[in-house]
């Protein structure tokens, strides 16, 4: 049996993309705005064994939406608003390049990708076609501060950021 023979797309990702190694993902470091981790970085695409070498002051600038759509075409990341939790999730694809998925936060106001409008209810985001989740930040901001992924250090005042690493998505949010 090979994955080509599940004809559900979402199934044959979930069986054929996954994290084999724990890469311990944090902040590289106080005052910054970006991730690091420990170690080659071991994982499937399409069942296929890839590699990739640690991050080291990894930008985590939002690449695609909660809806796993490339942050392009009038698509655009936000800032994150005082008061809320959001979720980003960072994915490598079978080249190595590492994307962030940036989910919604509890009450937002965002269109589907069928183009209704609906409330998210926060949560994970959707990994992208083609990528492998390896870790989610949680990030919290409190009453007086604001969030941009790639801009705003991770420990500045008033912003929590929370680290975990995945083999997959989890069922829940961390």
């Amino acid at each position: 049996m090979k994955l080509s023979d599940i004809n559900d797309a979402t199934l044959r990702a979930i069986l054929g993309n996954s994290c084999k190694t724990k890469i311990t993902l944090a902040s590289s470091g106080a005052g910054t705005a970006t991730v690091g981790s420990t170690g080659t970085i071991t994982y499937t695409v399409d069942g296929i064994f890839k590699t990739k070498s640690a991050l080291s002051a990894q930008s985590i600038a939002v690449t695609h939406d909660q809806f796993g759509n490339a942050v392009a075409n009038g698509l655009a990341a936000y800032t994150q608003p005082v008061s809320t939790t959001v979720y980003y999730v960072l994915s490598l694809n079978a080249a190595g390049t590492v994307a962030v998925s940036q989910g919604g936060y509890s009450g937002q106001s965002v269109t589907s990708p069928a183009g209704a409008a609906q409330y998210s209810a926060g949560g994970l985001p959707v990994v992208p076609a083609g990528y492998t989740p390896i870790g989610i930040i949680k990030v919290a901001t409190g009453a007086s501060a604001t969030f941009v992924a790639g801009t705003t250090n991770l420990d500045a005042a008033g912003v929590t950021a929370t680290f975990t690493d995945v083999e997959r998505l989890p069922v829940t949010a961390p």
